[in-house]
């Protein structure tokens, strides 16, 4: 129980952390796009220009990462999830084939017997 608890901890901080980072990104490349049309001597543009690689490519770098990072942490939870949907079905068909107890103390049939008499052959 407490594993799955952690498990689902995990998941959210890792979808919250990959969501911020994304909307990171968004930010990054709607100010790449807006600095294409504002004036080249407005603070946008300067800073735009500051950066290496300017704001639309470091935010499709960035929003490339987040997407990464919340792959891994789907795949992650998937496979704990396969996991544990197989050891279920496992446990699930190791309880079927289990004899009940009616198999294993089979009803108890009384009959009446007669002694069958030989027919002696005469010599």
């Amino acid at each position: 129980m407490k594993n799955k608890v952690l498990s689902k901890v995990f998941e959210i901080i890792g979808y919250v952390v990959a969501g911020l980072l994304g909307g990171w990104a968004l930010a990054y490349i709607a100010l790449g796009i807006a600095c294409e049309f504002v004036r080249y001597d407005t603070g946008i543009a300067y800073a735009n220009r500051r950066l290496n690689l300017g704001f639309l490519w470091e935010g499709l770098i960035i929003l490339a990462a987040a997407v990464v990072l919340a792959l891994i942490v789907l795949l992650i939870t998937a496979k704990k999830s396969d996991r544990d949907f197989e050891k279920a079905q496992r446990r699930a068909a190791r309880l079927r084939n289990k004899p009940t107890a009616e198999e294993n103390n089979p009803e108890v049939v009384d009959a009446e017997v007669a002694p069958v008499e030989e027919k002696k052959e005469e010599e």
